[in-house]
């Protein structure tokens, strides 16, 4: 059928390419009568005019004077036609031939088309008759193989757990291991320390001894004691805050401090202790210069005894005590509002 086709396709362009060929000698005889009507006016060898109406023969060229014979372009231009259209005439009964034998072709190739098709049909119901029986096995097999492929995607995960379940295992053994030492350490005898009421004692004393040089002006005629429950401060039998005024309870915090110094001195060593104390400027509190002067003196010995330091602002010339007392003075003095 292609063969036939390619065939076809060639002999209807050759078809058309004598039509083309006849128009144009049909187009060439027509154009030769045009020309012939038309009179020479200028001679082609010397460029001289020529008169047509001059006398000449009939049968002669007013150019030349020479006989004339019928123009045979024409009747070979006719010729040429005739050929040409028997030519035309062989092309279409090939064409008509192998149009024919083109059609029957196409429909010896439709009904082996639908041989075809009958016999795919014919397979597929043979093959299905024959794999029936095995069927039933084969999706078992495929279910098989789905259920394997899914225990292959949870193996990871698996994996996982029992990596985790390890670390778990490793992290009680440890946990166990640091029960077990705490035990022992809970078995071991404790080292008993000071007693809290000594210790509160020992602040007190500190507190007391800072105080006995201020006793009557601007400190009270009493003792300072800590009860070792709930940590409270008393002056005499009353609590500090009430039992004091703002002197008074400004010489308590400093004598607070003075005995925070001595932390390491006077306790254990579960006691911590500061390593620095700051005071804001002691003399705006309204103490008297001469006390403030004297407390300052008795911090920076303290804190020479105990190795710490002690930084305070002044508004007034400190202490003159050049071994524990070091001055450093403000490029600016900001006065009061």
């Amino acid at each position: 059928m292609t063969a036939l086709e390619h065939l076809h396709e060639e002999h209807v362009r050759s078809a058309n390419t004598v039509n083309g060929e006849i128009g144009r000698m049909e187009r060439l005889i027509t154009s030769v009568g045009i020309f012939d009507a038309l009179p020479v006016r200028l001679c082609p060898a010397c460029e001289q005019d020529i008169d047509p109406a001059r006398h000449h023969a009939d049968t002669a060229c007013y150019v030349c004077y020479q006989d004339v014979d019928d123009d045979k372009r024409q009747r070979r231009a006719q010729v040429e036609i005739r050929s040409l259209k028997s030519e035309l005439d062989d092309l279409d009964d090939v064409v008509s031939h192998t149009l024919t034998d083109l059609t029957a072709v196409r429909a010896m190739q439709e009904d082996l088309q639908a041989k075809q098709v009958d016999l795919a049909h014919q397979l597929n119901a043979e093959r299905t008759a024959q794999l029936a029986p095995f069927v039933a096995a084969l999706e078992e097999l495929a279910g098989q193989v789905a259920r394997l492929e899914h225990k292959l995607t949870a193996f990871p995960a698996i994996e996982a757990i029992f990596q985790r379940r390890d670390q778990a295992r490793e992290a009680l053994k440890a946990a166990e291991q640091a029960v077990d030492a705490l035990d022992n350490e809970a078995s071991a005898p404790l080292v008993a320390g000071a007693k809290p009421t000594d210790r509160c004692s020992a602040f007190a004393d500190r507190m007391n001894g800072f105080l006995a040089e201020f006793r009557g002006d601007p400190w009270v005629d009493h003792d300072v004691s800590i009860r070792d429950s709930d940590l409270t401060f008393y002056v005499g039998t009353r609590p500090w805050d009430q039992a004091l005024g703002a002197e008074a309870k400004v010489l308590f915090f400093l004598a607070y401090s003075y005995a925070t110094l001595f932390l390491e001195h006077d306790l254990d060593d579960e006691c911590a202790f500061p390593g620095l104390l700051l005071l804001d400027n002691p003399y705006q509190q309204g103490i008297d210069e001469n006390v403030v002067r004297r407390v300052l003196r008795t911090l920076a010995q303290a804190a020479s005894e105990t190795g710490t330091q002690v930084i305070s602002t002044q508004a007034l010339t400190p202490p003159a005590d050049p071994k524990t007392i070091r001055v450093l003075s403000m490029p600016r003095a900001y006065a009061a509002p």
